[in-house]
């Protein structure tokens, strides 16, 4: 992963939830292909703070939640008691599989590998099983990264990329749709530091000089106000 907006949930978990609207926007929007009721066991990858465990929690009280960051963890361990919450990495599920379902909301945008973390997700849950996932794609802040391309954190993938790779992971995609949530801000820098409050950030090695000049271009490009689209895509799939 690149160091341009390298995430820094941990450091930011006390007020994720406060700025993290769009997070659960999307979470809230994944949720509505849940059935009214989950069985057999379900882990949940890359739960953060739990915007999208709630919404798991509702529904079964058979739920593993895994985040990498400890005070994400640990706020979500204290909002929703009844899960059974570990620090962990979304690449690597815990041992002992069989999960009859797989979640990740918002997450796997960040994941290195998304393939081998496919796999292992695989490897980790029994035939038949269930993947329910939601992350974002390309076209989120788009116009910012054709003026800033050295600010992306890595390739952005479209979902005509993004299918062959699950498909070739052992998940067989059922249904996806995408969607767009779009923000407004009074200027650029209201932009960055909503991104930077949910743990996202602009590195020290763009300089201060050169991430004046970006944000001069981006505002004289918005003259009334700065909108930025975050594009997501929601999608389940079966083992194969």
């Amino acid at each position: 992963m690149s160091p341009a907006l390298a995430p820094d949930f941990d450091r930011r978990a006390a007020q994720y939830e406060t700025h993290a609207s769009v997070q659960s926007e999307a979470a809230a929007w994944l949720a509505q292909w849940l059935p009214p009721t989950l069985t057999g066991p379900a882990l949940e990858l890359g739960a953060g703070t739990g915007l999208f465990t709630r919404h798991l929690a509702a529904r079964t009280g058979h739920l593993c939640a895994t985040d990498t960051a400890p005070r994400m963890v640990e706020i979500g361990r204290h909002q929703l008691p009844s899960v059974a919450w570990s620090q962990g990495d979304a690449a690597a599920p815990p041992a002992g599989g069989g999960y009859r379902w797989i979640f990740s909301c918002s997450a796997i945008q960040w994941l290195p590998d998304p393939a081998a973390a496919f796999r292992r997700w695989h490897e980790a849950s029994r035939p038949g099983a269930r993947l329910l996932a939601g992350w974002f794609i390309r076209g989120t802040l788009a116009e910012f990264f054709q003026i800033c391309p050295e600010a992306a954190p890595f390739e952005w993938k479209s979902t005509d990329q993004w299918l062959p790779v699950l498909a070739a992971s052992g998940w067989n995609p059922l249904r996806h749709e995408v969607k767009t949530f779009t923000r407004h801000y009074a200027n650029s820098t209201a932009m960055l530091r909503a991104i930077h409050n949910v743990g996202a950030v602009i590195p020290h090695r763009l300089g201060s000089a050169r991430l004046r000049a970006i944000l001069r271009r981006y505002d004289a490009l918005h003259r009334a106000e700065v909108t930025a689209d975050f594009v997501f895509l929601r999608l389940e799939a079966v083992r194969a």
